[in-house]
């Protein structure tokens, strides 16, 4: 079976070829650009990829609704497939994406972020910068995690190892989803209807949930005065669940406490942005799934479990619906 990897990204890169060059029967084509993708279709069963660019992935998708289109299964390699979404999935195939692969790293860099602006280590580093012993003046403004109320925002599997790792920390997880289910790592559950009052409560709030049209500024100026003052925000879904301008607002006032985005929109987030020099604020450049070996390898793992069913016949797993 021909299939092709496109390997437009490094993420996994090494990993994912070894995985799929191991599954018997895989005539494996590996391509980088766009244009090398598009010519190896021809004859290919089977795609391997990451969430592209809108105006990319317009492109591979007419590609795949051809009249000659043999491909019958899409991998996708990212947990997001926003651009594929702009454009609409390719009818008539079946779609896959490496479900929770990725969700520990997120969630340890979600929790990384947060410690770091609740026990206040940016403006330690400042101080260690001028060779400043201040103890006061970084203690002044710190604070605990202990006791304090969290919300998930988005309680999937990310956000799921969210909790799984701050309930140790003494903290209350309070899950708001679309269904308003609960598990074994949550306090309280409540639907997507019942935000305001949650935000009204919660002394921190994790965003995880998935970017679509019903989200897309889902914290804009009215929700962010909706939440308890001095809140603590944690962003690891999509930078457009948030309206950039009202943050930086809420930021300079204090009404938002301190805010970690690994992502932001667009990205990267132009170097003239007013949010660069918000107070209390930590920008990483969307890598909270990265640079972790075991993530790689689930990454992995997971397209190759599915080639090999898809080569045997067998149903596949992690269908997009």
């Amino acid at each position: 079976m021909r299939v092709v990897y496109w390997a437009r990204l490094q993420l996994a890169r090494r990993n994912v070829t070894d995985a799929l060059r191991a599954v018997p029967g895989a005539d494996l084509v590996i391509v980088e650009t766009l244009p090398e993708m598009l010519a190896a279709l021809d004859g290919a069963e089977a795609l391997i990829l990451y969430d592209a660019p809108p105006a990319e992935a317009r492109q591979v998708v007419a590609a795949l609704s051809s009249p000659g289109n043999r491909v019958r299964w899409m991998h996708f390699l990212t947990a997001g497939m926003e651009g594929f979404n702009a454009v609409g999935l390719p009818a008539g195939l079946a779609v896959t994406y490496p479900a929770g692969c990725v969700a520990p790293t997120v969630a340890e860099h979600a929790m990384t972020l947060l410690l770091a602006l609740i026990r206040r280590v940016p403006a330690m580093l400042e101080a260690q910068g001028k060779r400043n012993w201040s103890r006061l003046e970084v203690s002044a403004k710190a604070t605990s995690v202990e006791g304090k109320v969290m919300a998930i925002v988005g309680y999937g599997q990310i956000g799921r190892e969210i909790a799984r790792r701050a309930r140790p920390f003494g903290i209350r997880i309070l899950a708001v989803s679309r269904s308003g289910g609960a598990d074994e790592f949550t306090d309280e559950a409540h639907s997507l209807l019942q935000l305001d009052e949650v935000l009204a409560r919660a002394d921190m709030v994790m965003l995880t949930i998935a970017l679509t049209a019903e989200t897309r500024h889902l914290f804009d100026m009215r929700r962010l005065e909706a939440c308890k003052p001095g809140v603590v925000l944690i962003n690891v879904a999509r930078g457009g669940l948030i309206d950039q301008p009202a943050l930086a607002a809420m930021l300079a006032s204090g009404q938002v406490g301190a805010a970690g985005l690994d992502v932001v929109d667009p990205e990267p987030l132009p170097a003239d942005d007013p949010l660069w020099a918000s107070p209390n604020l930590i920008i990483s450049p969307h890598f909270a799934g990265g640079a972790s070996l075991p993530s790689q390898e689930r990454l992995a793992d997971s397209a190759a479990a599915n080639l090999r069913r898809l080569i045997e016949g067998e149903p596949l797993r992690h269908l997009v619906t």
